[in-house]
């Protein structure tokens, strides 16, 4: 059947199939059934893998294929097809991006929840419950239908269970709920903190919980996120999110509110929030958590605690809460709220009394108690001296006065500008004092005359009348007391006087039971003491009679908390036990409340019935004990209903243990109400519970098992079977609590022994020291424990006697090595202590230690010392070791601040000094360099435990070094450490690493040490050497010039002495002479460099090494030949191949610039051969070699190297002779006289050759070689016989010219100074120069550069001199230093940017202008303004963007800061002008526009580059779009048209935009408006074509003329009662609009103005064909748009519509006008105009061509 209905969906056949089906009467004959069937076929070809089908038939169905599949694939619940359908989706792309979460969610799951699958299905073979058999069957089909579970299907593919529909529908809370049972609690930190909260609670981890509460502070305190392990948690979270039970509940809101944390919740509800701060300590603690609680009011958490206790009427509660936070109303405003006193006047009443205990020398504080008092007995008036006494208050009323200010008679003279609270009208007071005559008349005397003043007053005046209290006989101890006599007492007299008490005291002898009553069981106790016990003969007895005396009271009394805790107190302090006492009041008290809440009758009848029985109990009368249980019980019943609590839990078993005591302490058998209780309800674990917690008798519980069910109670039955008697397990049960430790149960004379030194010890006088002594012969470690455990027990010395006794023998004997007297009667001591410390430790027994001090030193930080060793030597644990140190430095800084207030059992500098032996023996006690470098890293930071150890972080150092060798460090130097130590053990440690070859490690441990490396460097350079050599590398000359190139760079850097590095190079040198020239001429190069570098240079040793170095040049250049002499610059420093070569290496430490060789003494002229005294030492190859290269040396400028040469090899060069005569010549050093013969000659033959020549010149400028070459800059006379001198000889010079130029130079400057050519020799160059900078010539520009030139001048120090140069100048006007000429600020800027081409680099002048800002004095704005702007052009010629950056950042300070406050806007325009970037100081334009100095910026002359006038107009179009004044203002000033024509074309749109503001039927009801803003609109659009035209904008102006012309048109129609509207026209309207104009004119000027291309065809049919108007279609053909493409679309509508009779005769009319003979045919013919046809035919202009043009 499923064939044929596959078959006849897949062919299309369904309704044949119905067919079918209806004729065979089945149900698949209607088309939901077979619909049904076809997807259960859809289904099946899933389950195949078969999509293709399943798709055939899912499309042939009518369904759509791609929702469908997705219906199927979200919700299946078989796995292999969803997963089939998953994959083929994902390939078309047809899932959403939530859905492909969805999916990957699902997988996640499956993934998590497949590996526990195997256990899930062992678990679930074991049921936790007991199901039956037949319930289980009675499910499984439903189950199986729900889940289309197979029974086929193996049982381990029962994970086939997620449907994607469902998982859609969970949110991102359940899915993470899904996921967290199991991932790794790593990973929590990535999931929400809502669902972590609600897994961890409902799971109650109460460990994980801790955790993340105890990182909530981190989170508050804003750590780094990625050192947290769980994710930010929120209060809440933990509010809305909490899923366990209540208890744990409370615990997490408890361990919170301790952090300061509360729920919103509990701050909003007050009680709550003191129910939780109750939970943790009340509201009375040390450290209060409510520093950040603040109420909906504002208030603090001390003021809304008071406001609470006085709306509750708590004032005892008060009082004590303000004694214990000692507030005030200083330190608390909230006291001083009037408007609380006035609610509550006992409350000011209490605040006033505190203020007076506060400060109790001040009275006006006890006045104020006194009206606070006074405001409670008068409520309805203000308290005050007046109202007291209108309301009768008269005492009260004095008695106030009296601490007033001014007392009494202040009041009386009542002056007006006193307190109204004190002030008293003096008749009120009269008449108040009326019932007291004497103190009225005293007060208020009568007197004559009325200038005498009344007398002072005192109390004892008043009071002196009055017999008990006789001033004359009393108050003598009051210094104020003028009236007593002089026998009086000078004592206050009290109750407790003895005269007072034997004359006037009535004695009544009052027992303890009355201080019991009362509530004072203290006072009771030390009556008892003396009044009867210390009298009594039995005092056993008496103590018996009187506790039971004390029972009675007590149950008498059972209703009042005060007596009855007196009476527990007192049997207490009797000794006895007070637990029946509590018990029976407690059950009194629980029948009492009982019984008023169920019984009708008076509470106090109640009262007195229940104490009748209770004493009646206190007799033990057994029906009275029955009778109150059945009582208790009841009352329990009705406790645990109240109370809300489950009737069978552990709480309301915790009540009924009450009940059991009262059973035992009265011996009734117990209680079994409960117990029955549960048995009826088969709670059997309660049951068995509270059995076995309260020792029923077995007999008893067995008793009970009747109540239970069948099942249970078979159960119970069973388990109790094997119980023990009574007895026997009373027996066991007294066994167990009389053990002792396992050591002292040897045998039964130990125990007997044992027993003997317990009772002995308590009969020595010193009890504990005994007992060590007899631990010791003993060897009994316990008896040292029990020793410690007796008062005034030292802690040291039962620790010492522990250990002895606890280690081996022999070790105990090397411990006591150093007692001398008896062992058992020694004194331990501090000492004993540490040599058994060291013994232990040497012999490795920490865990002794460890244990001793565990026993007697809990808290001493050598124990964690003592854990860090073990885990160092023996676990190896370094990180938890390290952990344990951190811990015990933590311990010693506690115990350190902590001794300085008390005295500690072991002092600080023992314990220091027992850590510093401890951390040396583990150092020694290392077996392998791993351990000692891990002990020294853990000891790094803790140094200041080692006071004279070794160097901890050296030595680790050193040991990190060498792990990764075999060398091994001493463990001497651990204990015997001192720097020489470590020294010479580096040494040691040195020799090994260079033997091995491992000179990295032993720089580093030279380094390490601070010892010299030369010998170790060197010892590397010649092993390094060997290795070259061999493998045959040495041979090739680059790798030797590499290595002595890197042998040098060693040495630099590891900063060997210049003495071994220039041995080296000397021996290499000399110690072989393989090396050719070239290298031996390095190695001596190299030799000199290093030697140059000493302190004390040897110049002698330097010239001798610089003559062996140019004798290899000579030889070397010898050899070449003359090769150089044709190319001087043959010997190229880089080779071909762009390598290094000897030459070129050797250039780099030439001695031609060492000042130690460079002196002036080679300059002289003594010394130098002449040509008569040289000697010839070379042969004459070896003469032009040198020649040559003494040529060379002069060309470069080294006169110094040329002169040493020469007289080294006592050589004559004509060249180097030259030179140093000229310069001996300008410093006259020598005249004429004195030269050479050789040079005198040369002047005389010039000499000569000058008198042939005509002197025709007066006054010449010098004609010398140098002016020739722009080096001579001075006009001097003709006859200066040194410059016509120096010239003839640098004209004879051939090499070395520069040099004697130089000098001329020189020489002539000096004259124009006036100083000597030595002076100006000699001087810096950069003192030349800043003079000549100075001078203020106008060719100082080129003086300066020639003298740059000659002289070298780097260019750092160029720019240098001319900021300075530049900044004296601008500053020198200010400076009154002369006037100078009047320019302007730009002039004067020319003539610095001429001093900036000196230096080469202008950034570098840019920088120091930059520099020189900072020096300017305060106040010189110009200097500063002009500074920047020269600096911005140097800045620019470079391009150096950071220079640009930072001088617009200080022109913005300069701006804002300066220019600005002090109204320099002449300098703002200099500044923005003389930058000239003012895209990027707008700040500028903004200033000036908002102090209105804009119009400086459209001055003349002010922007010969005209950039200023575009940055302008972009400045008030980016920030000024409304200030088209400002624009029209600057576009004329600056002749800008476009700008103008701009300007009115946007005007022209605004008049335009308002008439577009109204409808147009509204603008034409007013049309007078209309037209003058069309005419206002026309105008300045005309203007804005005027203005474009001059400007050349030919597009901008075409446009504007267009909409001229349609404006024009708009006011034509108006002026002609046309109401078309032309302006303001949308796209879409276009063309209906020009479909109405008659005119053909009329409508282009639209489409112009609009840019518009209509469609012309659809117009000229409208206009045309419809209306006949062919005068438009003329007008429309002069424009000559009338194309032929026009005539086919015009053809094409009318075809479209029914044609008329005018419409046919339009139609053939406009054909006449198309010019094309073959469309013109066309289209007659294919309208059937046959009659224009033939006429085309016949014609005889067209017949002809149309003929041929059809038959072709």
């Amino acid at each position: 059947m499923k064939e044929v209905i596959a078959s006849a969906i897949l062919n299309n056949k369904i309704p044949e199939a119905q067919t079918f089906f209806r004729i065979n009467s089945h149900s698949a004959q209607r088309l939901e059934e077979l619909i049904k069937i076809g997807l259960d076929l859809v289904f099946d070809s899933l389950k195949k893998n078969n999509v293709k089908k399943a798709s055939e038939l899912l499309k042939n169905m009518g369904f759509d294929v791609k929702d469908q599949l997705l219906k199927i694939c979200f919700y299946t619940t078989d796995k292999n097809i969803r997963d089939f359908l998953v994959e083929i989706l994902k390939e078309k792309n047809y899932f959403s991006e939530k859905e492909k979460r969805t999916i990957d969610f699902v997988h996640q799951v499956e993934k998590f929840y497949s590996e526990h699958l195997q256990e899930n299905m062992q678990i679930q073979s074991f049921p936790r419950y007991w199901i039956k058999e037949q319930d289980f069957f009675k499910h499984k089909s439903v189950l199986d239908s729900f889940l289309k579970y197979d029974h086929k299907d193996k049982f381990n593919k029962q994970n086939h269970r997620i449907s994607l529909n469902w998982a859609q529908w969970w949110n991102q809370l359940t899915q993470e709920s899904i996921i967290l049972p199991r991932i790794n609690p790593e990973e929590y930190k990535s999931y929400s903190p809502e669902a972590l909260w609600r897994y961890l609670t409902a799971r109650h981890d109460w460990l994980s919980i801790i955790s993340w509460i105890g990182e909530f502070q981190t989170h508050n305190s804003y750590s780094s996120l990625q050192q947290n392990k769980w994710p930010p948690l929120t209060v809440d979270v933990i509010d809305q999110s909490t899923c366990c039970n209540n208890n744990m509940r409370n615990k997490i809101l408890d361990e919170l509110a301790r952090k300061e944390i509360f729920l919103i919740s509990e701050l909003e509800d007050f009680e709550l929030f003191l129910l939780r701060l109750n939970r943790i300590g009340g509201v009375m603690q040390d450290t209060l958590p409510v520093q950040n609680y603040r109420s909906k009011e504002g208030w603090d958490f001390h003021s809304h605690f008071i406001l609470y206790c006085l709306e509750h009427s708590l004032q005892y509660l008060l009082y004590i809460y303000l004694d214990c936070y000692k507030l005030s109303p200083p330190n608390c405003p909230f006291l001083e709220k009037e408007e609380l006193y006035e609610t509550h006047p006992w409350f000011e009443f209490l605040v006033q009394c505190r203020e007076v205990s506060s400060n109790l020398t001040d009275p006006k504080l006890i006045f104020q108690a006194s009206l606070a008092n006074a405001q409670i007995l008068i409520p309805s008036n203000q308290a005050s001296v007046s109202s007291m006494l209108l309301e009768g208050h008269t005492l009260l009323a004095l008695a106030t006065t009296m601490y007033a200010p001014g007392g009494v008679s202040q009041v009386v003279q009542n002056e007006e500008n006193e307190n109204c609270l004190k002030k008293v009208d003096p008749q009120l007071l009269k008449m108040a004092l009326t019932p007291y005559p004497k103190l009225k008349t005293a007060l208020f005397p009568q007197y004559t005359a009325p200038s005498v003043l009344p007398p002072d007053i005192t109390l004892y005046h008043l009071i002196q009348s009055l017999l008990p209290f006789d001033p004359s006989r009393l108050f003598g101890w009051q210094s104020s007391n003028t009236l007593a006599i002089g026998d009086v007492l000078s004592h206050l007299p009290h109750f407790s006087s003895p005269d007072l008490v034997n004359k006037y005291a009535v004695v009544e002898r009052l027992n303890f039971a009355y201080y019991l009553y009362h509530g004072r069981p203290s006072f009771a106790f030390g009556t008892f003491l003396v009044q009867e016990l210390t009298k009594s003969k039995t005092p056993k007895h008496l103590i018996q009679q009187v506790g039971n005396e004390t029972y009675v009271l007590g149950l008498s009394s059972f209703h009042v908390p005060s007596i009855g805790a007196a009476c527990v107190c007192f049997l207490e302090l009797l000794g006895l036990d007070s637990l029946k006492l509590r018990v029976d009041m407690r059950v009194a008290n629980i029948i009492l409340s009982y019984r008023c809440t169920n019984e009708d009758a008076q509470y106090s009848f109640i009262r007195e019935s229940l104490a009748e029985k209770l004493s009646k109990l206190a007799v033990g009368e057994k029906a009275t004990i029955e009778e109150l249980l059945v009582l208790l019980e009841e009352g329990i019943w009705s406790s645990i209903q109240q109370q809300e609590i489950k009737r069978l839990s552990s709480e309301s078993s915790s009540q009924w243990a009450l009940v059991v005591q009262f059973c035992r302490l009265h011996n009734m058998k117990l209680s079994t109400s409960y117990l029955r209780e549960c048995a009826k309800a088969d709670d059997w674990l309660q049951f068995i519970i509270h059995s076995q917690l309260h020792n029923y008798h077995p007999e008893e519980v067995k008793s009970l098992l009747q109540y239970f069910s069948p099942v249970l109670k078979d159960h119970l039955r069973l388990a109790f079977e094997n119980l023990p008697s009574v007895s026997n397990s009373r027996m066991d049960s007294d066994q167990g609590c009389n053990k002792f430790p396992q050591e002292l149960q040897k045998n039964k004379e130990e125990i007997t022994d044992f027993f003997e030194i317990l009772l002995r010890c308590s009969e020595e006088p010193n009890s504990w020291c005994w007992l060590l002594a007899e631990a010791v012969k003993q060897q009994a470690p316990i008896l040292s424990v029990l020793a410690s455990c007796l008062q005034d027990a030292g802690a040291i010395p039962c620790l010492c006697v522990w250990i002895i006794t606890s280690v081996e023998d022999n070790i105990a004997a090397e411990a006591m090595g150093h007692i001398q007297d008896s062992i058992e009667g020694h004194t331990w001591d501090l000492e004993d202590l540490s040599v058994i410390w060291r013994t232990l430790l040497t012999r490795q027994k920490s865990k002794t230690l460890i244990r001793g001090f565990q026993l007697f030193f809990k808290d001493s930080p050598l124990l964690l010392m003592m854990e860090m060793y073990e885990l160092c030597m023996f676990f190896k644990n370094y990180k938890e070791a390290e952990a344990k140190l951190l811990e015990f430095q933590k311990s010693l800084e506690t115990l350190e601040t902590a001794a300085l207030k008390v005295h500690s059992v072991i002092p600080i500098p023992w314990l220091k000094e027992q850590v510093w032996f401890f951390l040396k023996l583990m150092l020694q006690q290392c077996r392998t360099q791993y351990e000692l470098g891990k002990l020294l890293q853990l000891f790094v930071g803790i140094e200041h435990l080692f006071p004279d150890g070794p160097d901890v972080k050296k030595l680790c150092v050193l040991s990190q070094i060498l792990k990764d060798t075999s060398i091994a460090i001493n463990h001497i130097i651990s204990t015997n450490y001192s720097l020489e130590n470590f020294q010479h053990e580096c040494r040691s440690i040195l020799e090994k690493l260079e033997t091995n070859g491992q000179f990295a490690l032993a720089r580093r441990v030279a380094e390490l040490a601070e010892l010299p490396v030369d010998n170790l460097v060197i010892e590397e350079i010649t092993q390094e050497m060997q290795t070259l050599k061999h493998i045959d590398q040495w041979s090739l000359k680059q790798a030797r010039i590499d290595f002595w190139k890197k042998c040098h760079e060693n040495f630099k850097k590891n900063s060997i002495s210049s003495k071994a590095a220039s041995s080296f190079f000397s021996a290499q040198a000399h110690v072989s002479c393989e090396y050719p020239t070239e290298e031996r001429h390095l190695l001596l190069t190299l030799a000199g460099h290093w030697l140059a570098q000493e302190d004390l240079v040897l110049v002698e040793e330097l010239e001798e090494l610089e003559k062996q170095i140019w004798l290899c040049r000579i030889t070397q250049h010898t050899l070449r030949g003359n090769q150089e002499e044709i190319d001087p610059r043959c010997s190229q420093q880089i080779s071909t191949s762009g390598e290094l070569s000897f030459d070129s290496l050797a250039s780099e430490f030439s001695f031609s610039k060492l000042a130690a060789l460079n002196t002036s003494k080679y300059l002289e002229l003594n010394g130098l051969p002449s040509k008569e005294t040289c000697e010839n030492r070379l042969d004459w190859k070896e003469q032009e070699s040198l020649n040559f290269l003494i040529g060379r040396l002069l060309d470069d400028g080294y006169v110094h190297e040329a002169s040493r040469v020469c007289r080294y090899f006592h050589f004559y060069n004509q060249d180097v002779a030259l030179a140093l005569h000229c310069r001996a010549l300008a410093s006259g050093e020598v005249d004429v006289d004195g030269l050479h013969p050789e040079i005198r000659a040369f002047l005389q033959s010039a000499e000569l050759l000058e008198e042939e020549k005509e002197p025709r010149i007066p006054l010449r400028k010098v004609p010398s070689t140098s002016s020739l070459d722009s080096q001579s800059f001075v006009m001097l006379p003709p006859n200066d016989e040194v410059v016509t001198n120096l010239e003839t000889l640098t004209s004879k010079c051939l090499h070395g010219k520069n040099y004697c130029r130089r000098v001329l130079c020189l020489y002539e400057l000096s004259k124009e100074l006036g100083c000597s050519y030595t002076d100006v020799a000699t001087q810096d160059g950069e003192a030349v120069l800043q003079a000549i900078l100075a001078s203020q010539q106008p060719d100082r520009c080129r003086r300066a550069q020639a003298f740059i030139s000659t002289q070298g001048l780097e260019p750092d120090k160029v720019a240098e001199l001319v900021a300075e140069e530049v900044t004296r100048e601008l500053l020198s006007p200010s400076e009154g230093a002369g006037h100078k000429q009047m320019v302007t600020p730009a002039e004067e800027s020319q003539t610095f940017l001429q001093l900036t081409t000196l230096c080469p680099d202008r950034t570098l002048i840019g920088m120091k202008l930059l520099e020189k800002i900072s020096s300017i004095p305060h106040g010189e704005l110009s200097c500063t303004t002009e500074l920047l702007i020269l600096a911005h052009h140097c800045f620019t010629l470079t391009c150096h963007m950071e220079g640009i950056i930072r001088v617009l950042q200080a022109a913005r300070l300069l701006t804002d800061n300066h220019l600005a406050p002090n109204e320099e806007y002449g300098l703002v325009v200099r500044l923005l002008t003389g930058i000239g970037r003012y895209n990027e100081m707008t700040y500028i334009f903004e200033l000036l526009h908002k102090k209105h100095y804009f119009e400086v910026l459209m001055r003349k002359k002010l922007d010969p580059t005209g950039t200023l006038k575009t940055a302008l107009l972009d400045y008030i179009k980016r920030c000024r779009p409304g200030d088209s004044e400002k624009h029209n203002m600057i576009a004329l000033c600056f002749s800008m048209c476009r700008e103008i024509g701009e300007n009115h074309e946007a005007a022209a749109y605004i008049q335009l935009k308002l008439i577009e503001s109204q409808p147009w039927e509204d603008r034409l009801k007013d049309g007078h408006q209309l037209k003058q803003l069309l005419l206002k609109a026309l105008t300045l659009m005309l203007d804005a074509a005027e203005s474009y035209t001059k400007d050349s904008c030919v597009r901008q102006a075409l446009h504007c003329h267009r909409l001229t012309k349609l404006l024009t048109l708009q006011i034509h129609f108006l002026n002609t009662g046309q109401n078309i509207m032309l302006i303001n026209l949308g796209r879409h309207r276009l063309m209906d609009c020009i479909m109405s104009l008659p005119r053909f004119y009329q409508a282009s000027i639209v489409a112009e103005a609009y840019d518009f291309v209509p469609d012309w065809a659809e117009i000229l049919y409208q206009q045309v064909i419809l209306k006949g108007d062919f005068h438009y279609l003329e007008e429309f053909k002069q424009q000559k748009l009338l194309r032929t493409s026009i005539f086919e679309e015009i053809s094409k509508k009318y075809k479209h519509h029914q044609p008329t009779d005018a419409a046919v005769k339009n139609l053939k009319k406009l054909f006449t006008y198309c010019e094309d003979i073959y469309l013109y045919y066309k289209l007659a013919y294919e309208h059937k105009f046959y009659d224009t046809v033939n006429m085309l035919l016949k014609d005889p202009q067209t017949g002809c061509c149309l003929k041929d043009m059809l038959a072709g």
